[in-house]
């Protein structure tokens, strides 16, 4: 074999080997990556759109965003953000001042969840006046957060010193969001108080309050003169008192002086009957 042969021969292996490396590297190497990276290309070409989609929809669902907002922050009730009962003694202990004031005891009952939303429920116990129970529960009912007062029962406290007074217990039913769509909740309290309420539970016929002061006993006193504005009486006690007209005396005030009768006119609270008591100089006393 001639040299000029051999060296074609070696070129042509060295040629073959150089296209077959490349066209190998190229098929089992590249083209792989290239499949990648037009994989990539689609993936973030379809990325590309959805984001531009969104982009197109910022102004319409940032409109909607704030209209909802708007009607969550402005609706009258809102819900509390978990199952902490905490948040609703602390939120209690808020209103619990002022002609809303009375005295409580709060337990937890239970929780019980309902899709999306839940329910605490607390037994609460106490003793206050009448119509301060019904400012608390008022403004407990009328506030944002959403609270519901279920099986009241009161019962008047019936002596002397408590009169007005009640004890009460009731169920507390308090609405939480198990989400966080909402965000913080409003606290904000309102405050539909009485400043005077009739108290049903009030008793027409009280017992006799003692005559602990001391005070002028009419029905166990003789009058012994009088001037246009006030009386001398001799009390229970032996003891000349002088009674100015509207003052004070045991059980009621003086409300009348008759100077042509020479009699003097006493109004008495005797635990929620009236009764007027008319004393006349010469000690016969008459009873309307």
């Amino acid at each position: 074999m001639s040299y000029a042969v051999r060296n074609s021969l070696i070129l042509l292996v060295v040629l073959i080997l150089f296209v077959g490396g490349g066209w190998s590297y190229f098929y089992f190497v590249q083209n792989p990556e290239i499949e990648k990276l037009e994989q990539q290309v689609s993936e973030k070409s379809q990325e590309l759109r959805e984001k531009r989609a969104i982009a197109n929809r910022y102004s319409i669902v940032l409109e909607q965003f704030e209209n909802a907002t708007f009607f969550i922050n402005n609706f009258e009730k809102t819900l509390y953000t978990d199952s902490n009962e905490d948040k609703v003694f602390d939120f209690m202990n808020t209103l619990n001042t002022g002609n809303s004031y009375t005295d409580f005891a709060f337990s937890f009952n239970d929780s019980t969840a309902q899709g999306p939303y839940g329910i605490m429920s607390m037994n609460i116990s106490g003793e206050g006046y009448y119509r301060y129970l019904v400012n608390f529960i008022r403004k407990l009912e009328y506030s944002k957060p959403l609270n519901k007062v279920v099986e009241l029962d009161v019962t008047p406290i019936n002596d002397l010193e408590n009169y007005g007074r009640v004890s009460y217990s009731y169920r507390l039913q308090s609405y939480y969001n198990r989400g966080t769509e909402f965000g913080s909740p409003s606290m904000d309290i309102s405050s539909p108080t009485y400043t005077s309420l009739h108290n049903p539970f009030f008793p027409l016929i009280r017992d006799i309050e003692p005559n602990e002061e001391d005070l002028t006993n009419i029905e166990a006193s003789e009058l012994l003169a009088l001037s246009s504005n006030r009386v001398f009486l001799l009390d229970q006690n032996g003891e000349l008192q002088k009674i100015r007209l509207g003052e004070e005396v045991y059980l009621g005030n003086l409300t009348n002086i008759n100077l042509s009768e020479g009699s003097a006119t006493f109004q008495l609270n005797k635990g929620g009957i009236i009764e007027r008591i008319t004393l006349e100089v010469n000690n016969e006393n008459e009873e309307q």
